[in-house]
């Protein structure tokens, strides 16, 4: 079985391949194979990171979390006056 050297596209391909330009300086990045576990990784973080972004706008998240249930708590009540008012 003879091995073929690969040096260009193949003839049925050749139409296709000369509709793209050849791309200078572009970037492209993927993972090291050193990473393989790239979710991993991810995942592991999420709860220390989740901690310091709570203890970082933790004066921004409070009030307005109280604001948010507060406002909703005053709407079902409102609502629920608003539906019974005319059950007496």
């Amino acid at each position: 079985m003879a091995v073929k050297a690969v040096a260009g596209p193949s003839t049925h391909l050749a139409k296709w391949w000369l509709k793209h330009a050849k791309e200078q300086g572009r970037i492209t990045r993927h993972l090291s194979p050193k990473e393989i576990h790239p979710v991993k990784s991810l995942i592991e973080s999420i709860p220390y990171k989740t901690a310091r972004k709570i203890k970082e706008n933790a004066a921004v998240l409070v009030p307005s979390a109280v604001l948010l249930v507060g406002t909703v708590k005053w709407g079902v009540q409102a609502n629920d006056e608003h539906h019974r008012e005319h059950w007496d």
